[in-house]
């Protein structure tokens, strides 16, 4: 189990302790330590007890009623989050001034909502990665002070070739802030590339302008920008537009893995397996490497359904996923293609290993099954195993399953391997 990460909330009115870490909590993914005065937080955080990633304090407190919190934990190098009951503007801005994430009021259900979003939000952004393209060097720095404040990770560039291959080298990039006017070639020519390189489901493009006009807008939008802005919007503004466009690609990517994911094992599933590893077998091909296919099947699956019921057929592939989990090597993939089969793809794996980690899977099996009396039920795997060099995933897989069958059929619990045939 992953350890749950640690956030500060600095709060003297009990409700809305109550409330907001049940909020945080309940996800299973943080812990609240509570301090109800800025002394209890001082030495909470001097104490080196409770090492939080973020903080979420109240504006006015019993000890501290003029927001001496705020300097605490920002000099305490805490990404801050500041609540209060009361709006004005002139502390909005001296507040905001202090380099805090942001400036929630507590009025409404919805703003503790937002407030939970938000620490999640800060959370997944420390290891987001944003590239900003402006060939303004102020207002490149600007940008670069509201985004590394929101806990992002900021590359920057200032010309449209600069942009391009930074992106090439750069993956992991999920959002650019790209100025519409640059020195080397326009917004619209570098979004049109960029367009190519990646789609808007793996790349969000927020276009943005010093002089934005409706025709500007729509066109950055037509050319396949996720949003467009002004520069001389407020920082506020900018974050939430920034966190809508992240949050959305967070929802496809989770639809995406649910999409390929097999629900009881969390393994890939069928569509991955004539997609994606189609995909890669064709690159690796193309490369001159190997990609052998294992077909693994479960010996007389029936009948243990029949005999023990479906229960006892659900833990039996569960603790077989388990195992090959444990076993898989890093570069291999496990599919399970339905009932009681899986596939593992190897990818540049040779023949002695192949059959070295098959036989230990073989091998690994639970020694019986729950409720039987006797030896004759206990779980076995049959494998059949392709060559490797193959043309294409098909192929691959008729010939795993050729071997699976004859492993079947001279009497099961063995390897085969298409060599062998």
């Amino acid at each position: 189990m992953r350890p749950k990460k640690r956030v500060l909330l600095v709060e003297d009115a009990n409700f809305f302790t109550r409330v907001i870490s049940n909020e945080l909590e309940k996800c299973g993914r943080y812990e609240v330590a509570t301090a109800r005065s800025f002394e209890e937080a001082k030495q909470l955080l001097a104490s080196g007890a409770f090492a939080p990633f973020m903080a979420l304090v109240d504006l006015t407190l019993p000890d501290a009623r003029n927001g001496e919190i705020v300097d605490l934990t920002v000099a305490a190098g805490l990404p801050t989050v500041v609540f209060s009951g009361r709006f004005d503007e002139t502390i909005r801005r001296s507040i905001l001034s202090k380099g805090v994430v942001d400036y929630v009021l507590k009025d409404t259900p919805s703003s503790l909502n937002y407030l939970s979003d938000l620490v999640r939000r800060i959370d997944l952004n420390r290891s987001t990665h944003v590239l900003i393209v402006d060939d303004a060097p102020v207002d490149l720095s600007v940008l670069r002070q509201r985004l590394e404040r929101y806990c992002l990770n900021v590359l920057m560039a200032s010309t449209g070739q600069d942009a391009l291959q930074i992106l090439t080298e750069r993956p992991d990039i999920r959002l650019m802030l790209l100025d519409h006017g640059l020195p080397d070639m326009s917004g619209f020519d570098v979004l049109s590339q960029v367009r190519r390189m990646r789609g808007v489901r793996d790349l969000a493009v927020l276009g943005i302008s010093a002089s934005p006009t409706p025709e500007l807008t729509a066109k950055f939008l037509k050319c396949g920008a996720s949003d467009f802005l002004a520069k001389a919007s407020s920082p506020e503004e900018l974050i939430l537009r920034i966190s809508q466009n992240l949050n959305q690609l967070d929802r496809i990517q989770e639809l995406k893995v649910l999409a390929n994911q097999d629900p009881m094992t969390r393994f890939y599933n069928r569509r991955y397996l004539y997609s994606e590893v189609d995909l890669l077998h064709a690159r690796l091909r193309n490369e001159g490497k190997s990609l052998r296919y294992a077909m693994v099947d479960i010996d007389r699956f029936k009948r243990v359904n029949d005999q023990f019921g479906h229960d006892v057929g659900d833990w039996l592939i569960l603790e077989i996923a388990e195992r090959i989990d444990e076993l898989l090597p890093n570069t291999a993939l496990a599919i399970r293609m339905g009932g009681d089969e899986f596939c593992l793809a190897l990818p540049d794996t040779d023949r002695e290993a192949c059959k070295a980690l098959l036989s230990s899977l073989r091998l690994s099996m639970p020694l019986s099954i729950p409720g039987a009396n006797d030896d004759s039920m206990r779980p076995t795997v049959s494998i059949g195993v392709s060559d490797g060099t193959e043309a294409t995933l098909r192929d691959g897989l008729r010939a795993a399953d050729t071997c699976l069958y004859e492993a079947k059929r001279s009497g099961r619990n063995k390897v085969i391997m298409a060599s062998e045939l």
